[in-house]
């Protein structure tokens, strides 16, 4: 923070193909990023979940893993919150509520429960739509309140997945 009362604004970008072989690539991009809020080892395995996730719904769905287009990650610091914004440019809109609402129904395949993490985990997240353009991710996730000492510690928020994690089979690259 600067003296002051203002909060410095840092942004970043990275703009990668439309391909789920730069998963890790983007997301090493943002974990980064992340680690100058120091955020708990848990918000930092959110973070890194929430993006692997967005990530592959934006270049897997979005953009139909099309090496022509592009995805884009743009991050920004805000004292202790990370604002994460990502970009495809399939244009295809799509209602996430409805995949929200399905998540804990669906009992086939492994997939369509990225949504419903996404918005456990991020304290906001919106979803914009140019039809035939783009879809913009739009997600907040604000660092927790430190522990003090003699303190009962805060509970974590839980995710219960209606899965398990070692039913997800590996992303191909």
């Amino acid at each position: 923070m600067e003296s002051s009362g203002t909060v410095k604004r840092q942004i970043h970008e990275i703009k990668v193909a439309a391909t789920l072989k730069h998963i890790e690539k983007v997301k090493q991009f943002v974990v980064n990023i992340a680690q100058s809020i120091e955020f708990s080892p848990i918000e930092m395995f959110q973070i890194e979940l929430v993006v692997d996730e967005a990530y592959a719904n934006a270049a897997d769905h979005g953009s139909e893993c099309c090496r022509d287009k592009e995805v884009h990650v743009r991050c920004i610091v805000e004292g202790e919150k990370l604002i994460i914004i990502i970009k495809d440019f399939g244009g295809k809109p799509f209602n996430p509520d409805f995949f929200e609402r399905i998540a804990d129904k669906k009992t086939w395949g492994v997939g369509g429960r990225g949504i419903k993490i996404i918005k456990e985990i991020m304290d906001e997240v919106m979803y914009f739509f140019v039809t035939g353009q783009s879809t913009t991710l739009y997600m907040v996730k604000s660092k927790g309140m430190p522990e003090t000492e003699g303190e009962e510690p805060k509970s974590m928020p839980v995710i219960s997945l209606p899965f398990s994690l070692d039913d997800i089979p590996p992303i191909p690259v």
